[in-house]
């Protein structure tokens, strides 16, 4: 049986040092090859019973039968950060690098049930879409669309020490400047002039729903746009985790040649460099691959549109 994550099941993990088997997820706040997200951190949140967290388990004795858990910034948005199979299955340490191909049947209902709870209990909570991040290729990408996930875009990981190429014609820092409040609108209009119709409508149609989105990601980033005739063309966004610096690019398709100013820009300083490339912005890999950078891991993010529960069905009155 499935339930909520309780104070005695995070003793009983602290004792029998679980879960195993290796995190699934790859949530945007740790784009690596391999998720390290600290379960310590799971453990504490789960203590204190927080709202913006859900986690869901299943027991077979005192072996771990499977975990999942999720966060949110709005309630609105969700994200599984954590995705757990059973323990003590054999050649389970090759789920995360997509070694295997196939999953034994208690493994698939495991993740099935684990992630239809997990959507009916986010559901219960007003959530609208909840997003999974999983290395292409592994059989639980086939597993969560069957359970109503449907993937809308893959990504690219690139990783390495970003060296700083520039021209001597080029001034990237003079019509750069720090992002500022008012660009909220102005920066949705990028977005939407630089994204896929069919990923709009995942990570947001509206300026609102996109906010939601942009919300999971740290909200400690270091943010500058470039604005031409009174609109943003070019936005980065950097932020520096443990020594390393993630970063995220948009330039619009009528303005091309601010991706390579942007990309000098952020390697100013040179410093080891993550990046999370969507496959829509393969000219972003490339001046990625030109600086030093070279692709570590391929990623599917795959979102649930979570139909909103009916709380008292009702009669209204209507003109014929």
């Amino acid at each position: 049986m499935i339930q909520a994550f309780r104070v005695t099941d995070v003793l009983r993990c602290l004792v029998l040092n679980t879960p195993k088997t290796p995190n699934l997820a790859c949530p945007g706040s740790s784009p690596t090859k391999h998720s390290t997200l600290n379960n310590l951190d799971l453990w504490k949140q789960a203590l204190t019973q927080q709202n913006n967290r859900i986690t869901l388990a299943s027991w077979n004795g005192i072996r771990l039968g499977g975990l999942v858990s999720a966060r949110t910034c709005t309630g609105r948005v969700w994200e599984v950060d954590h995705l757990y199979l059973p323990d003590s299955q054999p050649g389970i340490n090759d789920l995360s690098s997509g070694m295997s191909s196939r999953l034994r049947y208690g493994q698939e209902a495991a993740i099935m049930e684990l992630l239809d709870q997990l959507v009916q209990e986010a559901g219960s909570r007003n959530a609208e879409r909840i997003f999974l991040r999983l290395l292409s290729g592994i059989p639980a990408v086939t597993l969560a669309r069957r359970d109503g996930f449907f993937p809308y875009f893959e990504q690219t990981l690139m990783e390495g020490w970003a060296r700083n190429i520039s021209h001597q014609s080029e001034h990237p820092e003079e019509n750069i400047r720090l992002r500022q409040q008012q660009d909220e609108y102005s920066l949705f209009q990028l977005f939407c002039a630089c994204t896929p119709a069919q990923v709009r409508v995942a990570l947001g149609l509206t300026c609102d729903q996109w906010q939601e989105t942009m919300s999971l990601r740290s909200s400690k980033r270091l943010q500058w746009v470039i604005e031409s005739n009174g609109k943003l063309v070019g936005w980065l966004a950097l932020f520096n985790c443990r020594g390393t610096t993630e970063g995220q690019v948009m330039a619009h398709p009528d303005h091309p040649e601010l991706l390579d100013q942007l990309m000098t820009f952020s390697a100013s300083n040179p410093s080891y460099q993550r990046w999370l490339v969507p496959d829509y912005q393969q000219h972003a890999c490339d001046q990625l691959n030109y600086r030093g950078l070279r692709e570590a891991a391929r990623y599917t993010m795959l979102v649930n549109t979570v139909a909103a529960p009916v709380r008292c069905a009702g009669m209204a009155p209507v003109e014929a």
